[in-house]
């Protein structure tokens, strides 16, 4: 009897807890018109209050979910609850082939997702529990590019958070990230340059123009020919070269010969960012080795001066790598072995901020 009687207050007071959370969340469903798709995603809302400052969270590169997840970890999942607990309304969606999107991606660029999030926006315009005036976008690495792509056409959005955003064209975010990647995993920087520049900056820029197979074959094996008068096997193995080019020249050309890509490396932010007036923040942790802090926040911060933004902050957080997480060396490989979604110090760096600008 006691330990049914134990089971019940047990219960008991898990389902208050669960009832008291301050926030409560909606599964929605809205049009992007303009391309004909239905994005799904979660609306997040706090249980006090009324007339909510709202935020529109914009994934990285890939089908993500809604939640962004990566490898265990949901940055965006804990981003809404954090906000959804202190007053803020949060509205995630899956991407074009992730979640719950059955959608493809595979001929979706960076044009169609500045649709989506403009859908988005028009969305929680039509939500009576959110403020019309008072709505911003959170976009983190290729989302920090759609963000400033949306607010640079349209009038309404109220504000911009860049989570380690480009603030370079993508081709020059791209070639950094090659040097940051292999200098981190301490390969010889004579070594890593002559990657960079004999094979990088010589194939992937192609793409951007090239869409004959056999063309960009040729030039694939091209550069690794060339590759091979300067470096030994295990030096190009380090690079992903392997003895026989041959799977790996056919891997490279159907991994990056298509529309999403094409879009990607021959885009620049820049223009966009440049237009910017609204509030805007812009954080990157110092360990992020895909989307350099130092080089992209100063690209970002010289965009908002020449648009004459007189209401932005640039904030690095130390020892944060691209998911805004604790690191080592920041190299990907690491985030498997990362506890937890994301740093409390990027929550309450954006929380800050919003109370500031936003409130």
């Amino acid at each position: 009897m006691k330990l049914f009687t134990s089971l019940l207050v047990c219960l008991s007071t898990l389902a208050f807890a669960q009832e008291t959370k301050p926030f409560h969340e909606e599964e929605v469903s809205y049009w992007n018109t303009k391309d004909s798709v239905q994005l799904k995603g979660t609306l997040t809302l706090p249980n006090q209050g009324k007339n909510f400052p709202a935020l529109i969270l914009i994934t990285g590169s890939g089908p993500q979910d809604r939640d962004e997840t990566i490898l265990g970890h949901k940055p965006f999942k804990a981003i809404a609850e954090y906000l959804g607990s202190r007053g803020y309304a949060v509205l995630r969606y899956d991407d074009r082939g992730g979640g719950k999107m059955n959608k493809t991606f595979i001929n979706a660029t960076i044009d169609n997702f500045i649709k989506d999030a403009e859908a988005s926006l028009d969305y929680l315009k039509t939500r009576k529990e959110i403020n019309p005036k008072k709505i911003g976008m959170l976009g983190h690495s290729e989302g920090g590019s759609v963000a400033p792509g949306v607010a640079a056409q349209r009038k309404d959005v109220a504000f911009v958070i860049l989570m380690a955003a480009p603030g370079r064209s993508m081709v020059e975010v791209m070639r950094q990230q090659n040097r940051d990647l292999f200098y981190t995993a301490k390969i010889d920087s004579t070594v890593v340059e002559t990657y960079v520049t004999e094979y990088f900056d010589k194939v992937f820029p192609a793409f951007a123009t090239q869409q004959d197979t056999a063309q960009l074959s040729g030039l694939i094996r091209e550069r690794i020919g060339f590759l091979r008068t300067k470096m030994s096997p295990n030096q190009l193995f380090v690079f992903g070269i392997p003895p026989k080019e041959e799977m790996y020249v056919k891997q490279v050309v159907t991994n990056y010969n298509g529309e999403w890509f094409r879009r990607f490396i021959s885009f620049d932010p820049v223009p966009s960012l440049q237009k910017l007036t609204v509030p805007t923040l812009a954080l990157n942790g110092t360990k992020d080795v895909q989307v350099n802090a130092d080089m992209n926040l100063q690209g970002i911060e010289n965009a908002l001066q020449k648009a004459g933004n007189k209401r932005y902050k640039i904030v690095r957080l130390e020892g944060l790598n691209h998911l805004m997480l604790p690191a080592k060396t920041g190299l990907p490989q690491e985030y498997a072995a990362i506890k937890g979604d994301i740093d409390p110090t990027f929550l309450e760096a954006v929380y800050e901020w919003l109370q500031k600008e936003v409130r």
